[in-house]
């Protein structure tokens, strides 16, 4: 596609849809998954990239009755988006989280950096 695989994450992220959303968050925990230094410090480069999934894992929604799959899907979207700021590294400690100095991601002591 048009602007290769970054391209690709900045439409389907940018889009707004829950489903393109998931496509591109999906792929993108995949790529970090793969351990490639290289690769990661490239997708960490790009600030657009990064910034919308920042954008996305900070939406507040919380998973409602199994029926509605449009919020369950929003919550794991949010919760990928998550974990994919956990292993690049690019994770911001919320301000509540801080009362630790900061010294630890997203206020979990298993992550103290």
């Amino acid at each position: 596609p048009s602007g290769g695989i970054h391209g690709y994450l900045s439409r389907f992220l940018a889009s707004g849809d829950p489903t393109f959303q998931h496509i591109a968050i999906w792929t993108l925990l995949q790529l970090l998954e793969s351990g490639d230094s290289k690769l990661i410090e490239t997708i960490n480069k790009s600030d657009q990239v990064i910034k919308a999934v920042r954008e996305i894992s900070e939406k507040d929604v919380e998973p409602e009755d199994e029926g509605e799959d449009g919020e369950d899907g929003e919550a794991e979207v949010v919760a990928l988006a998550k974990r994919c700021l956990e292993i690049s590294g690019t994770g911001v400690v919320p301000p509540s989280d801080k009362s630790d100095g900061g010294s630890s991601f997203g206020g979990n002591p298993a992550y103290k950096t």
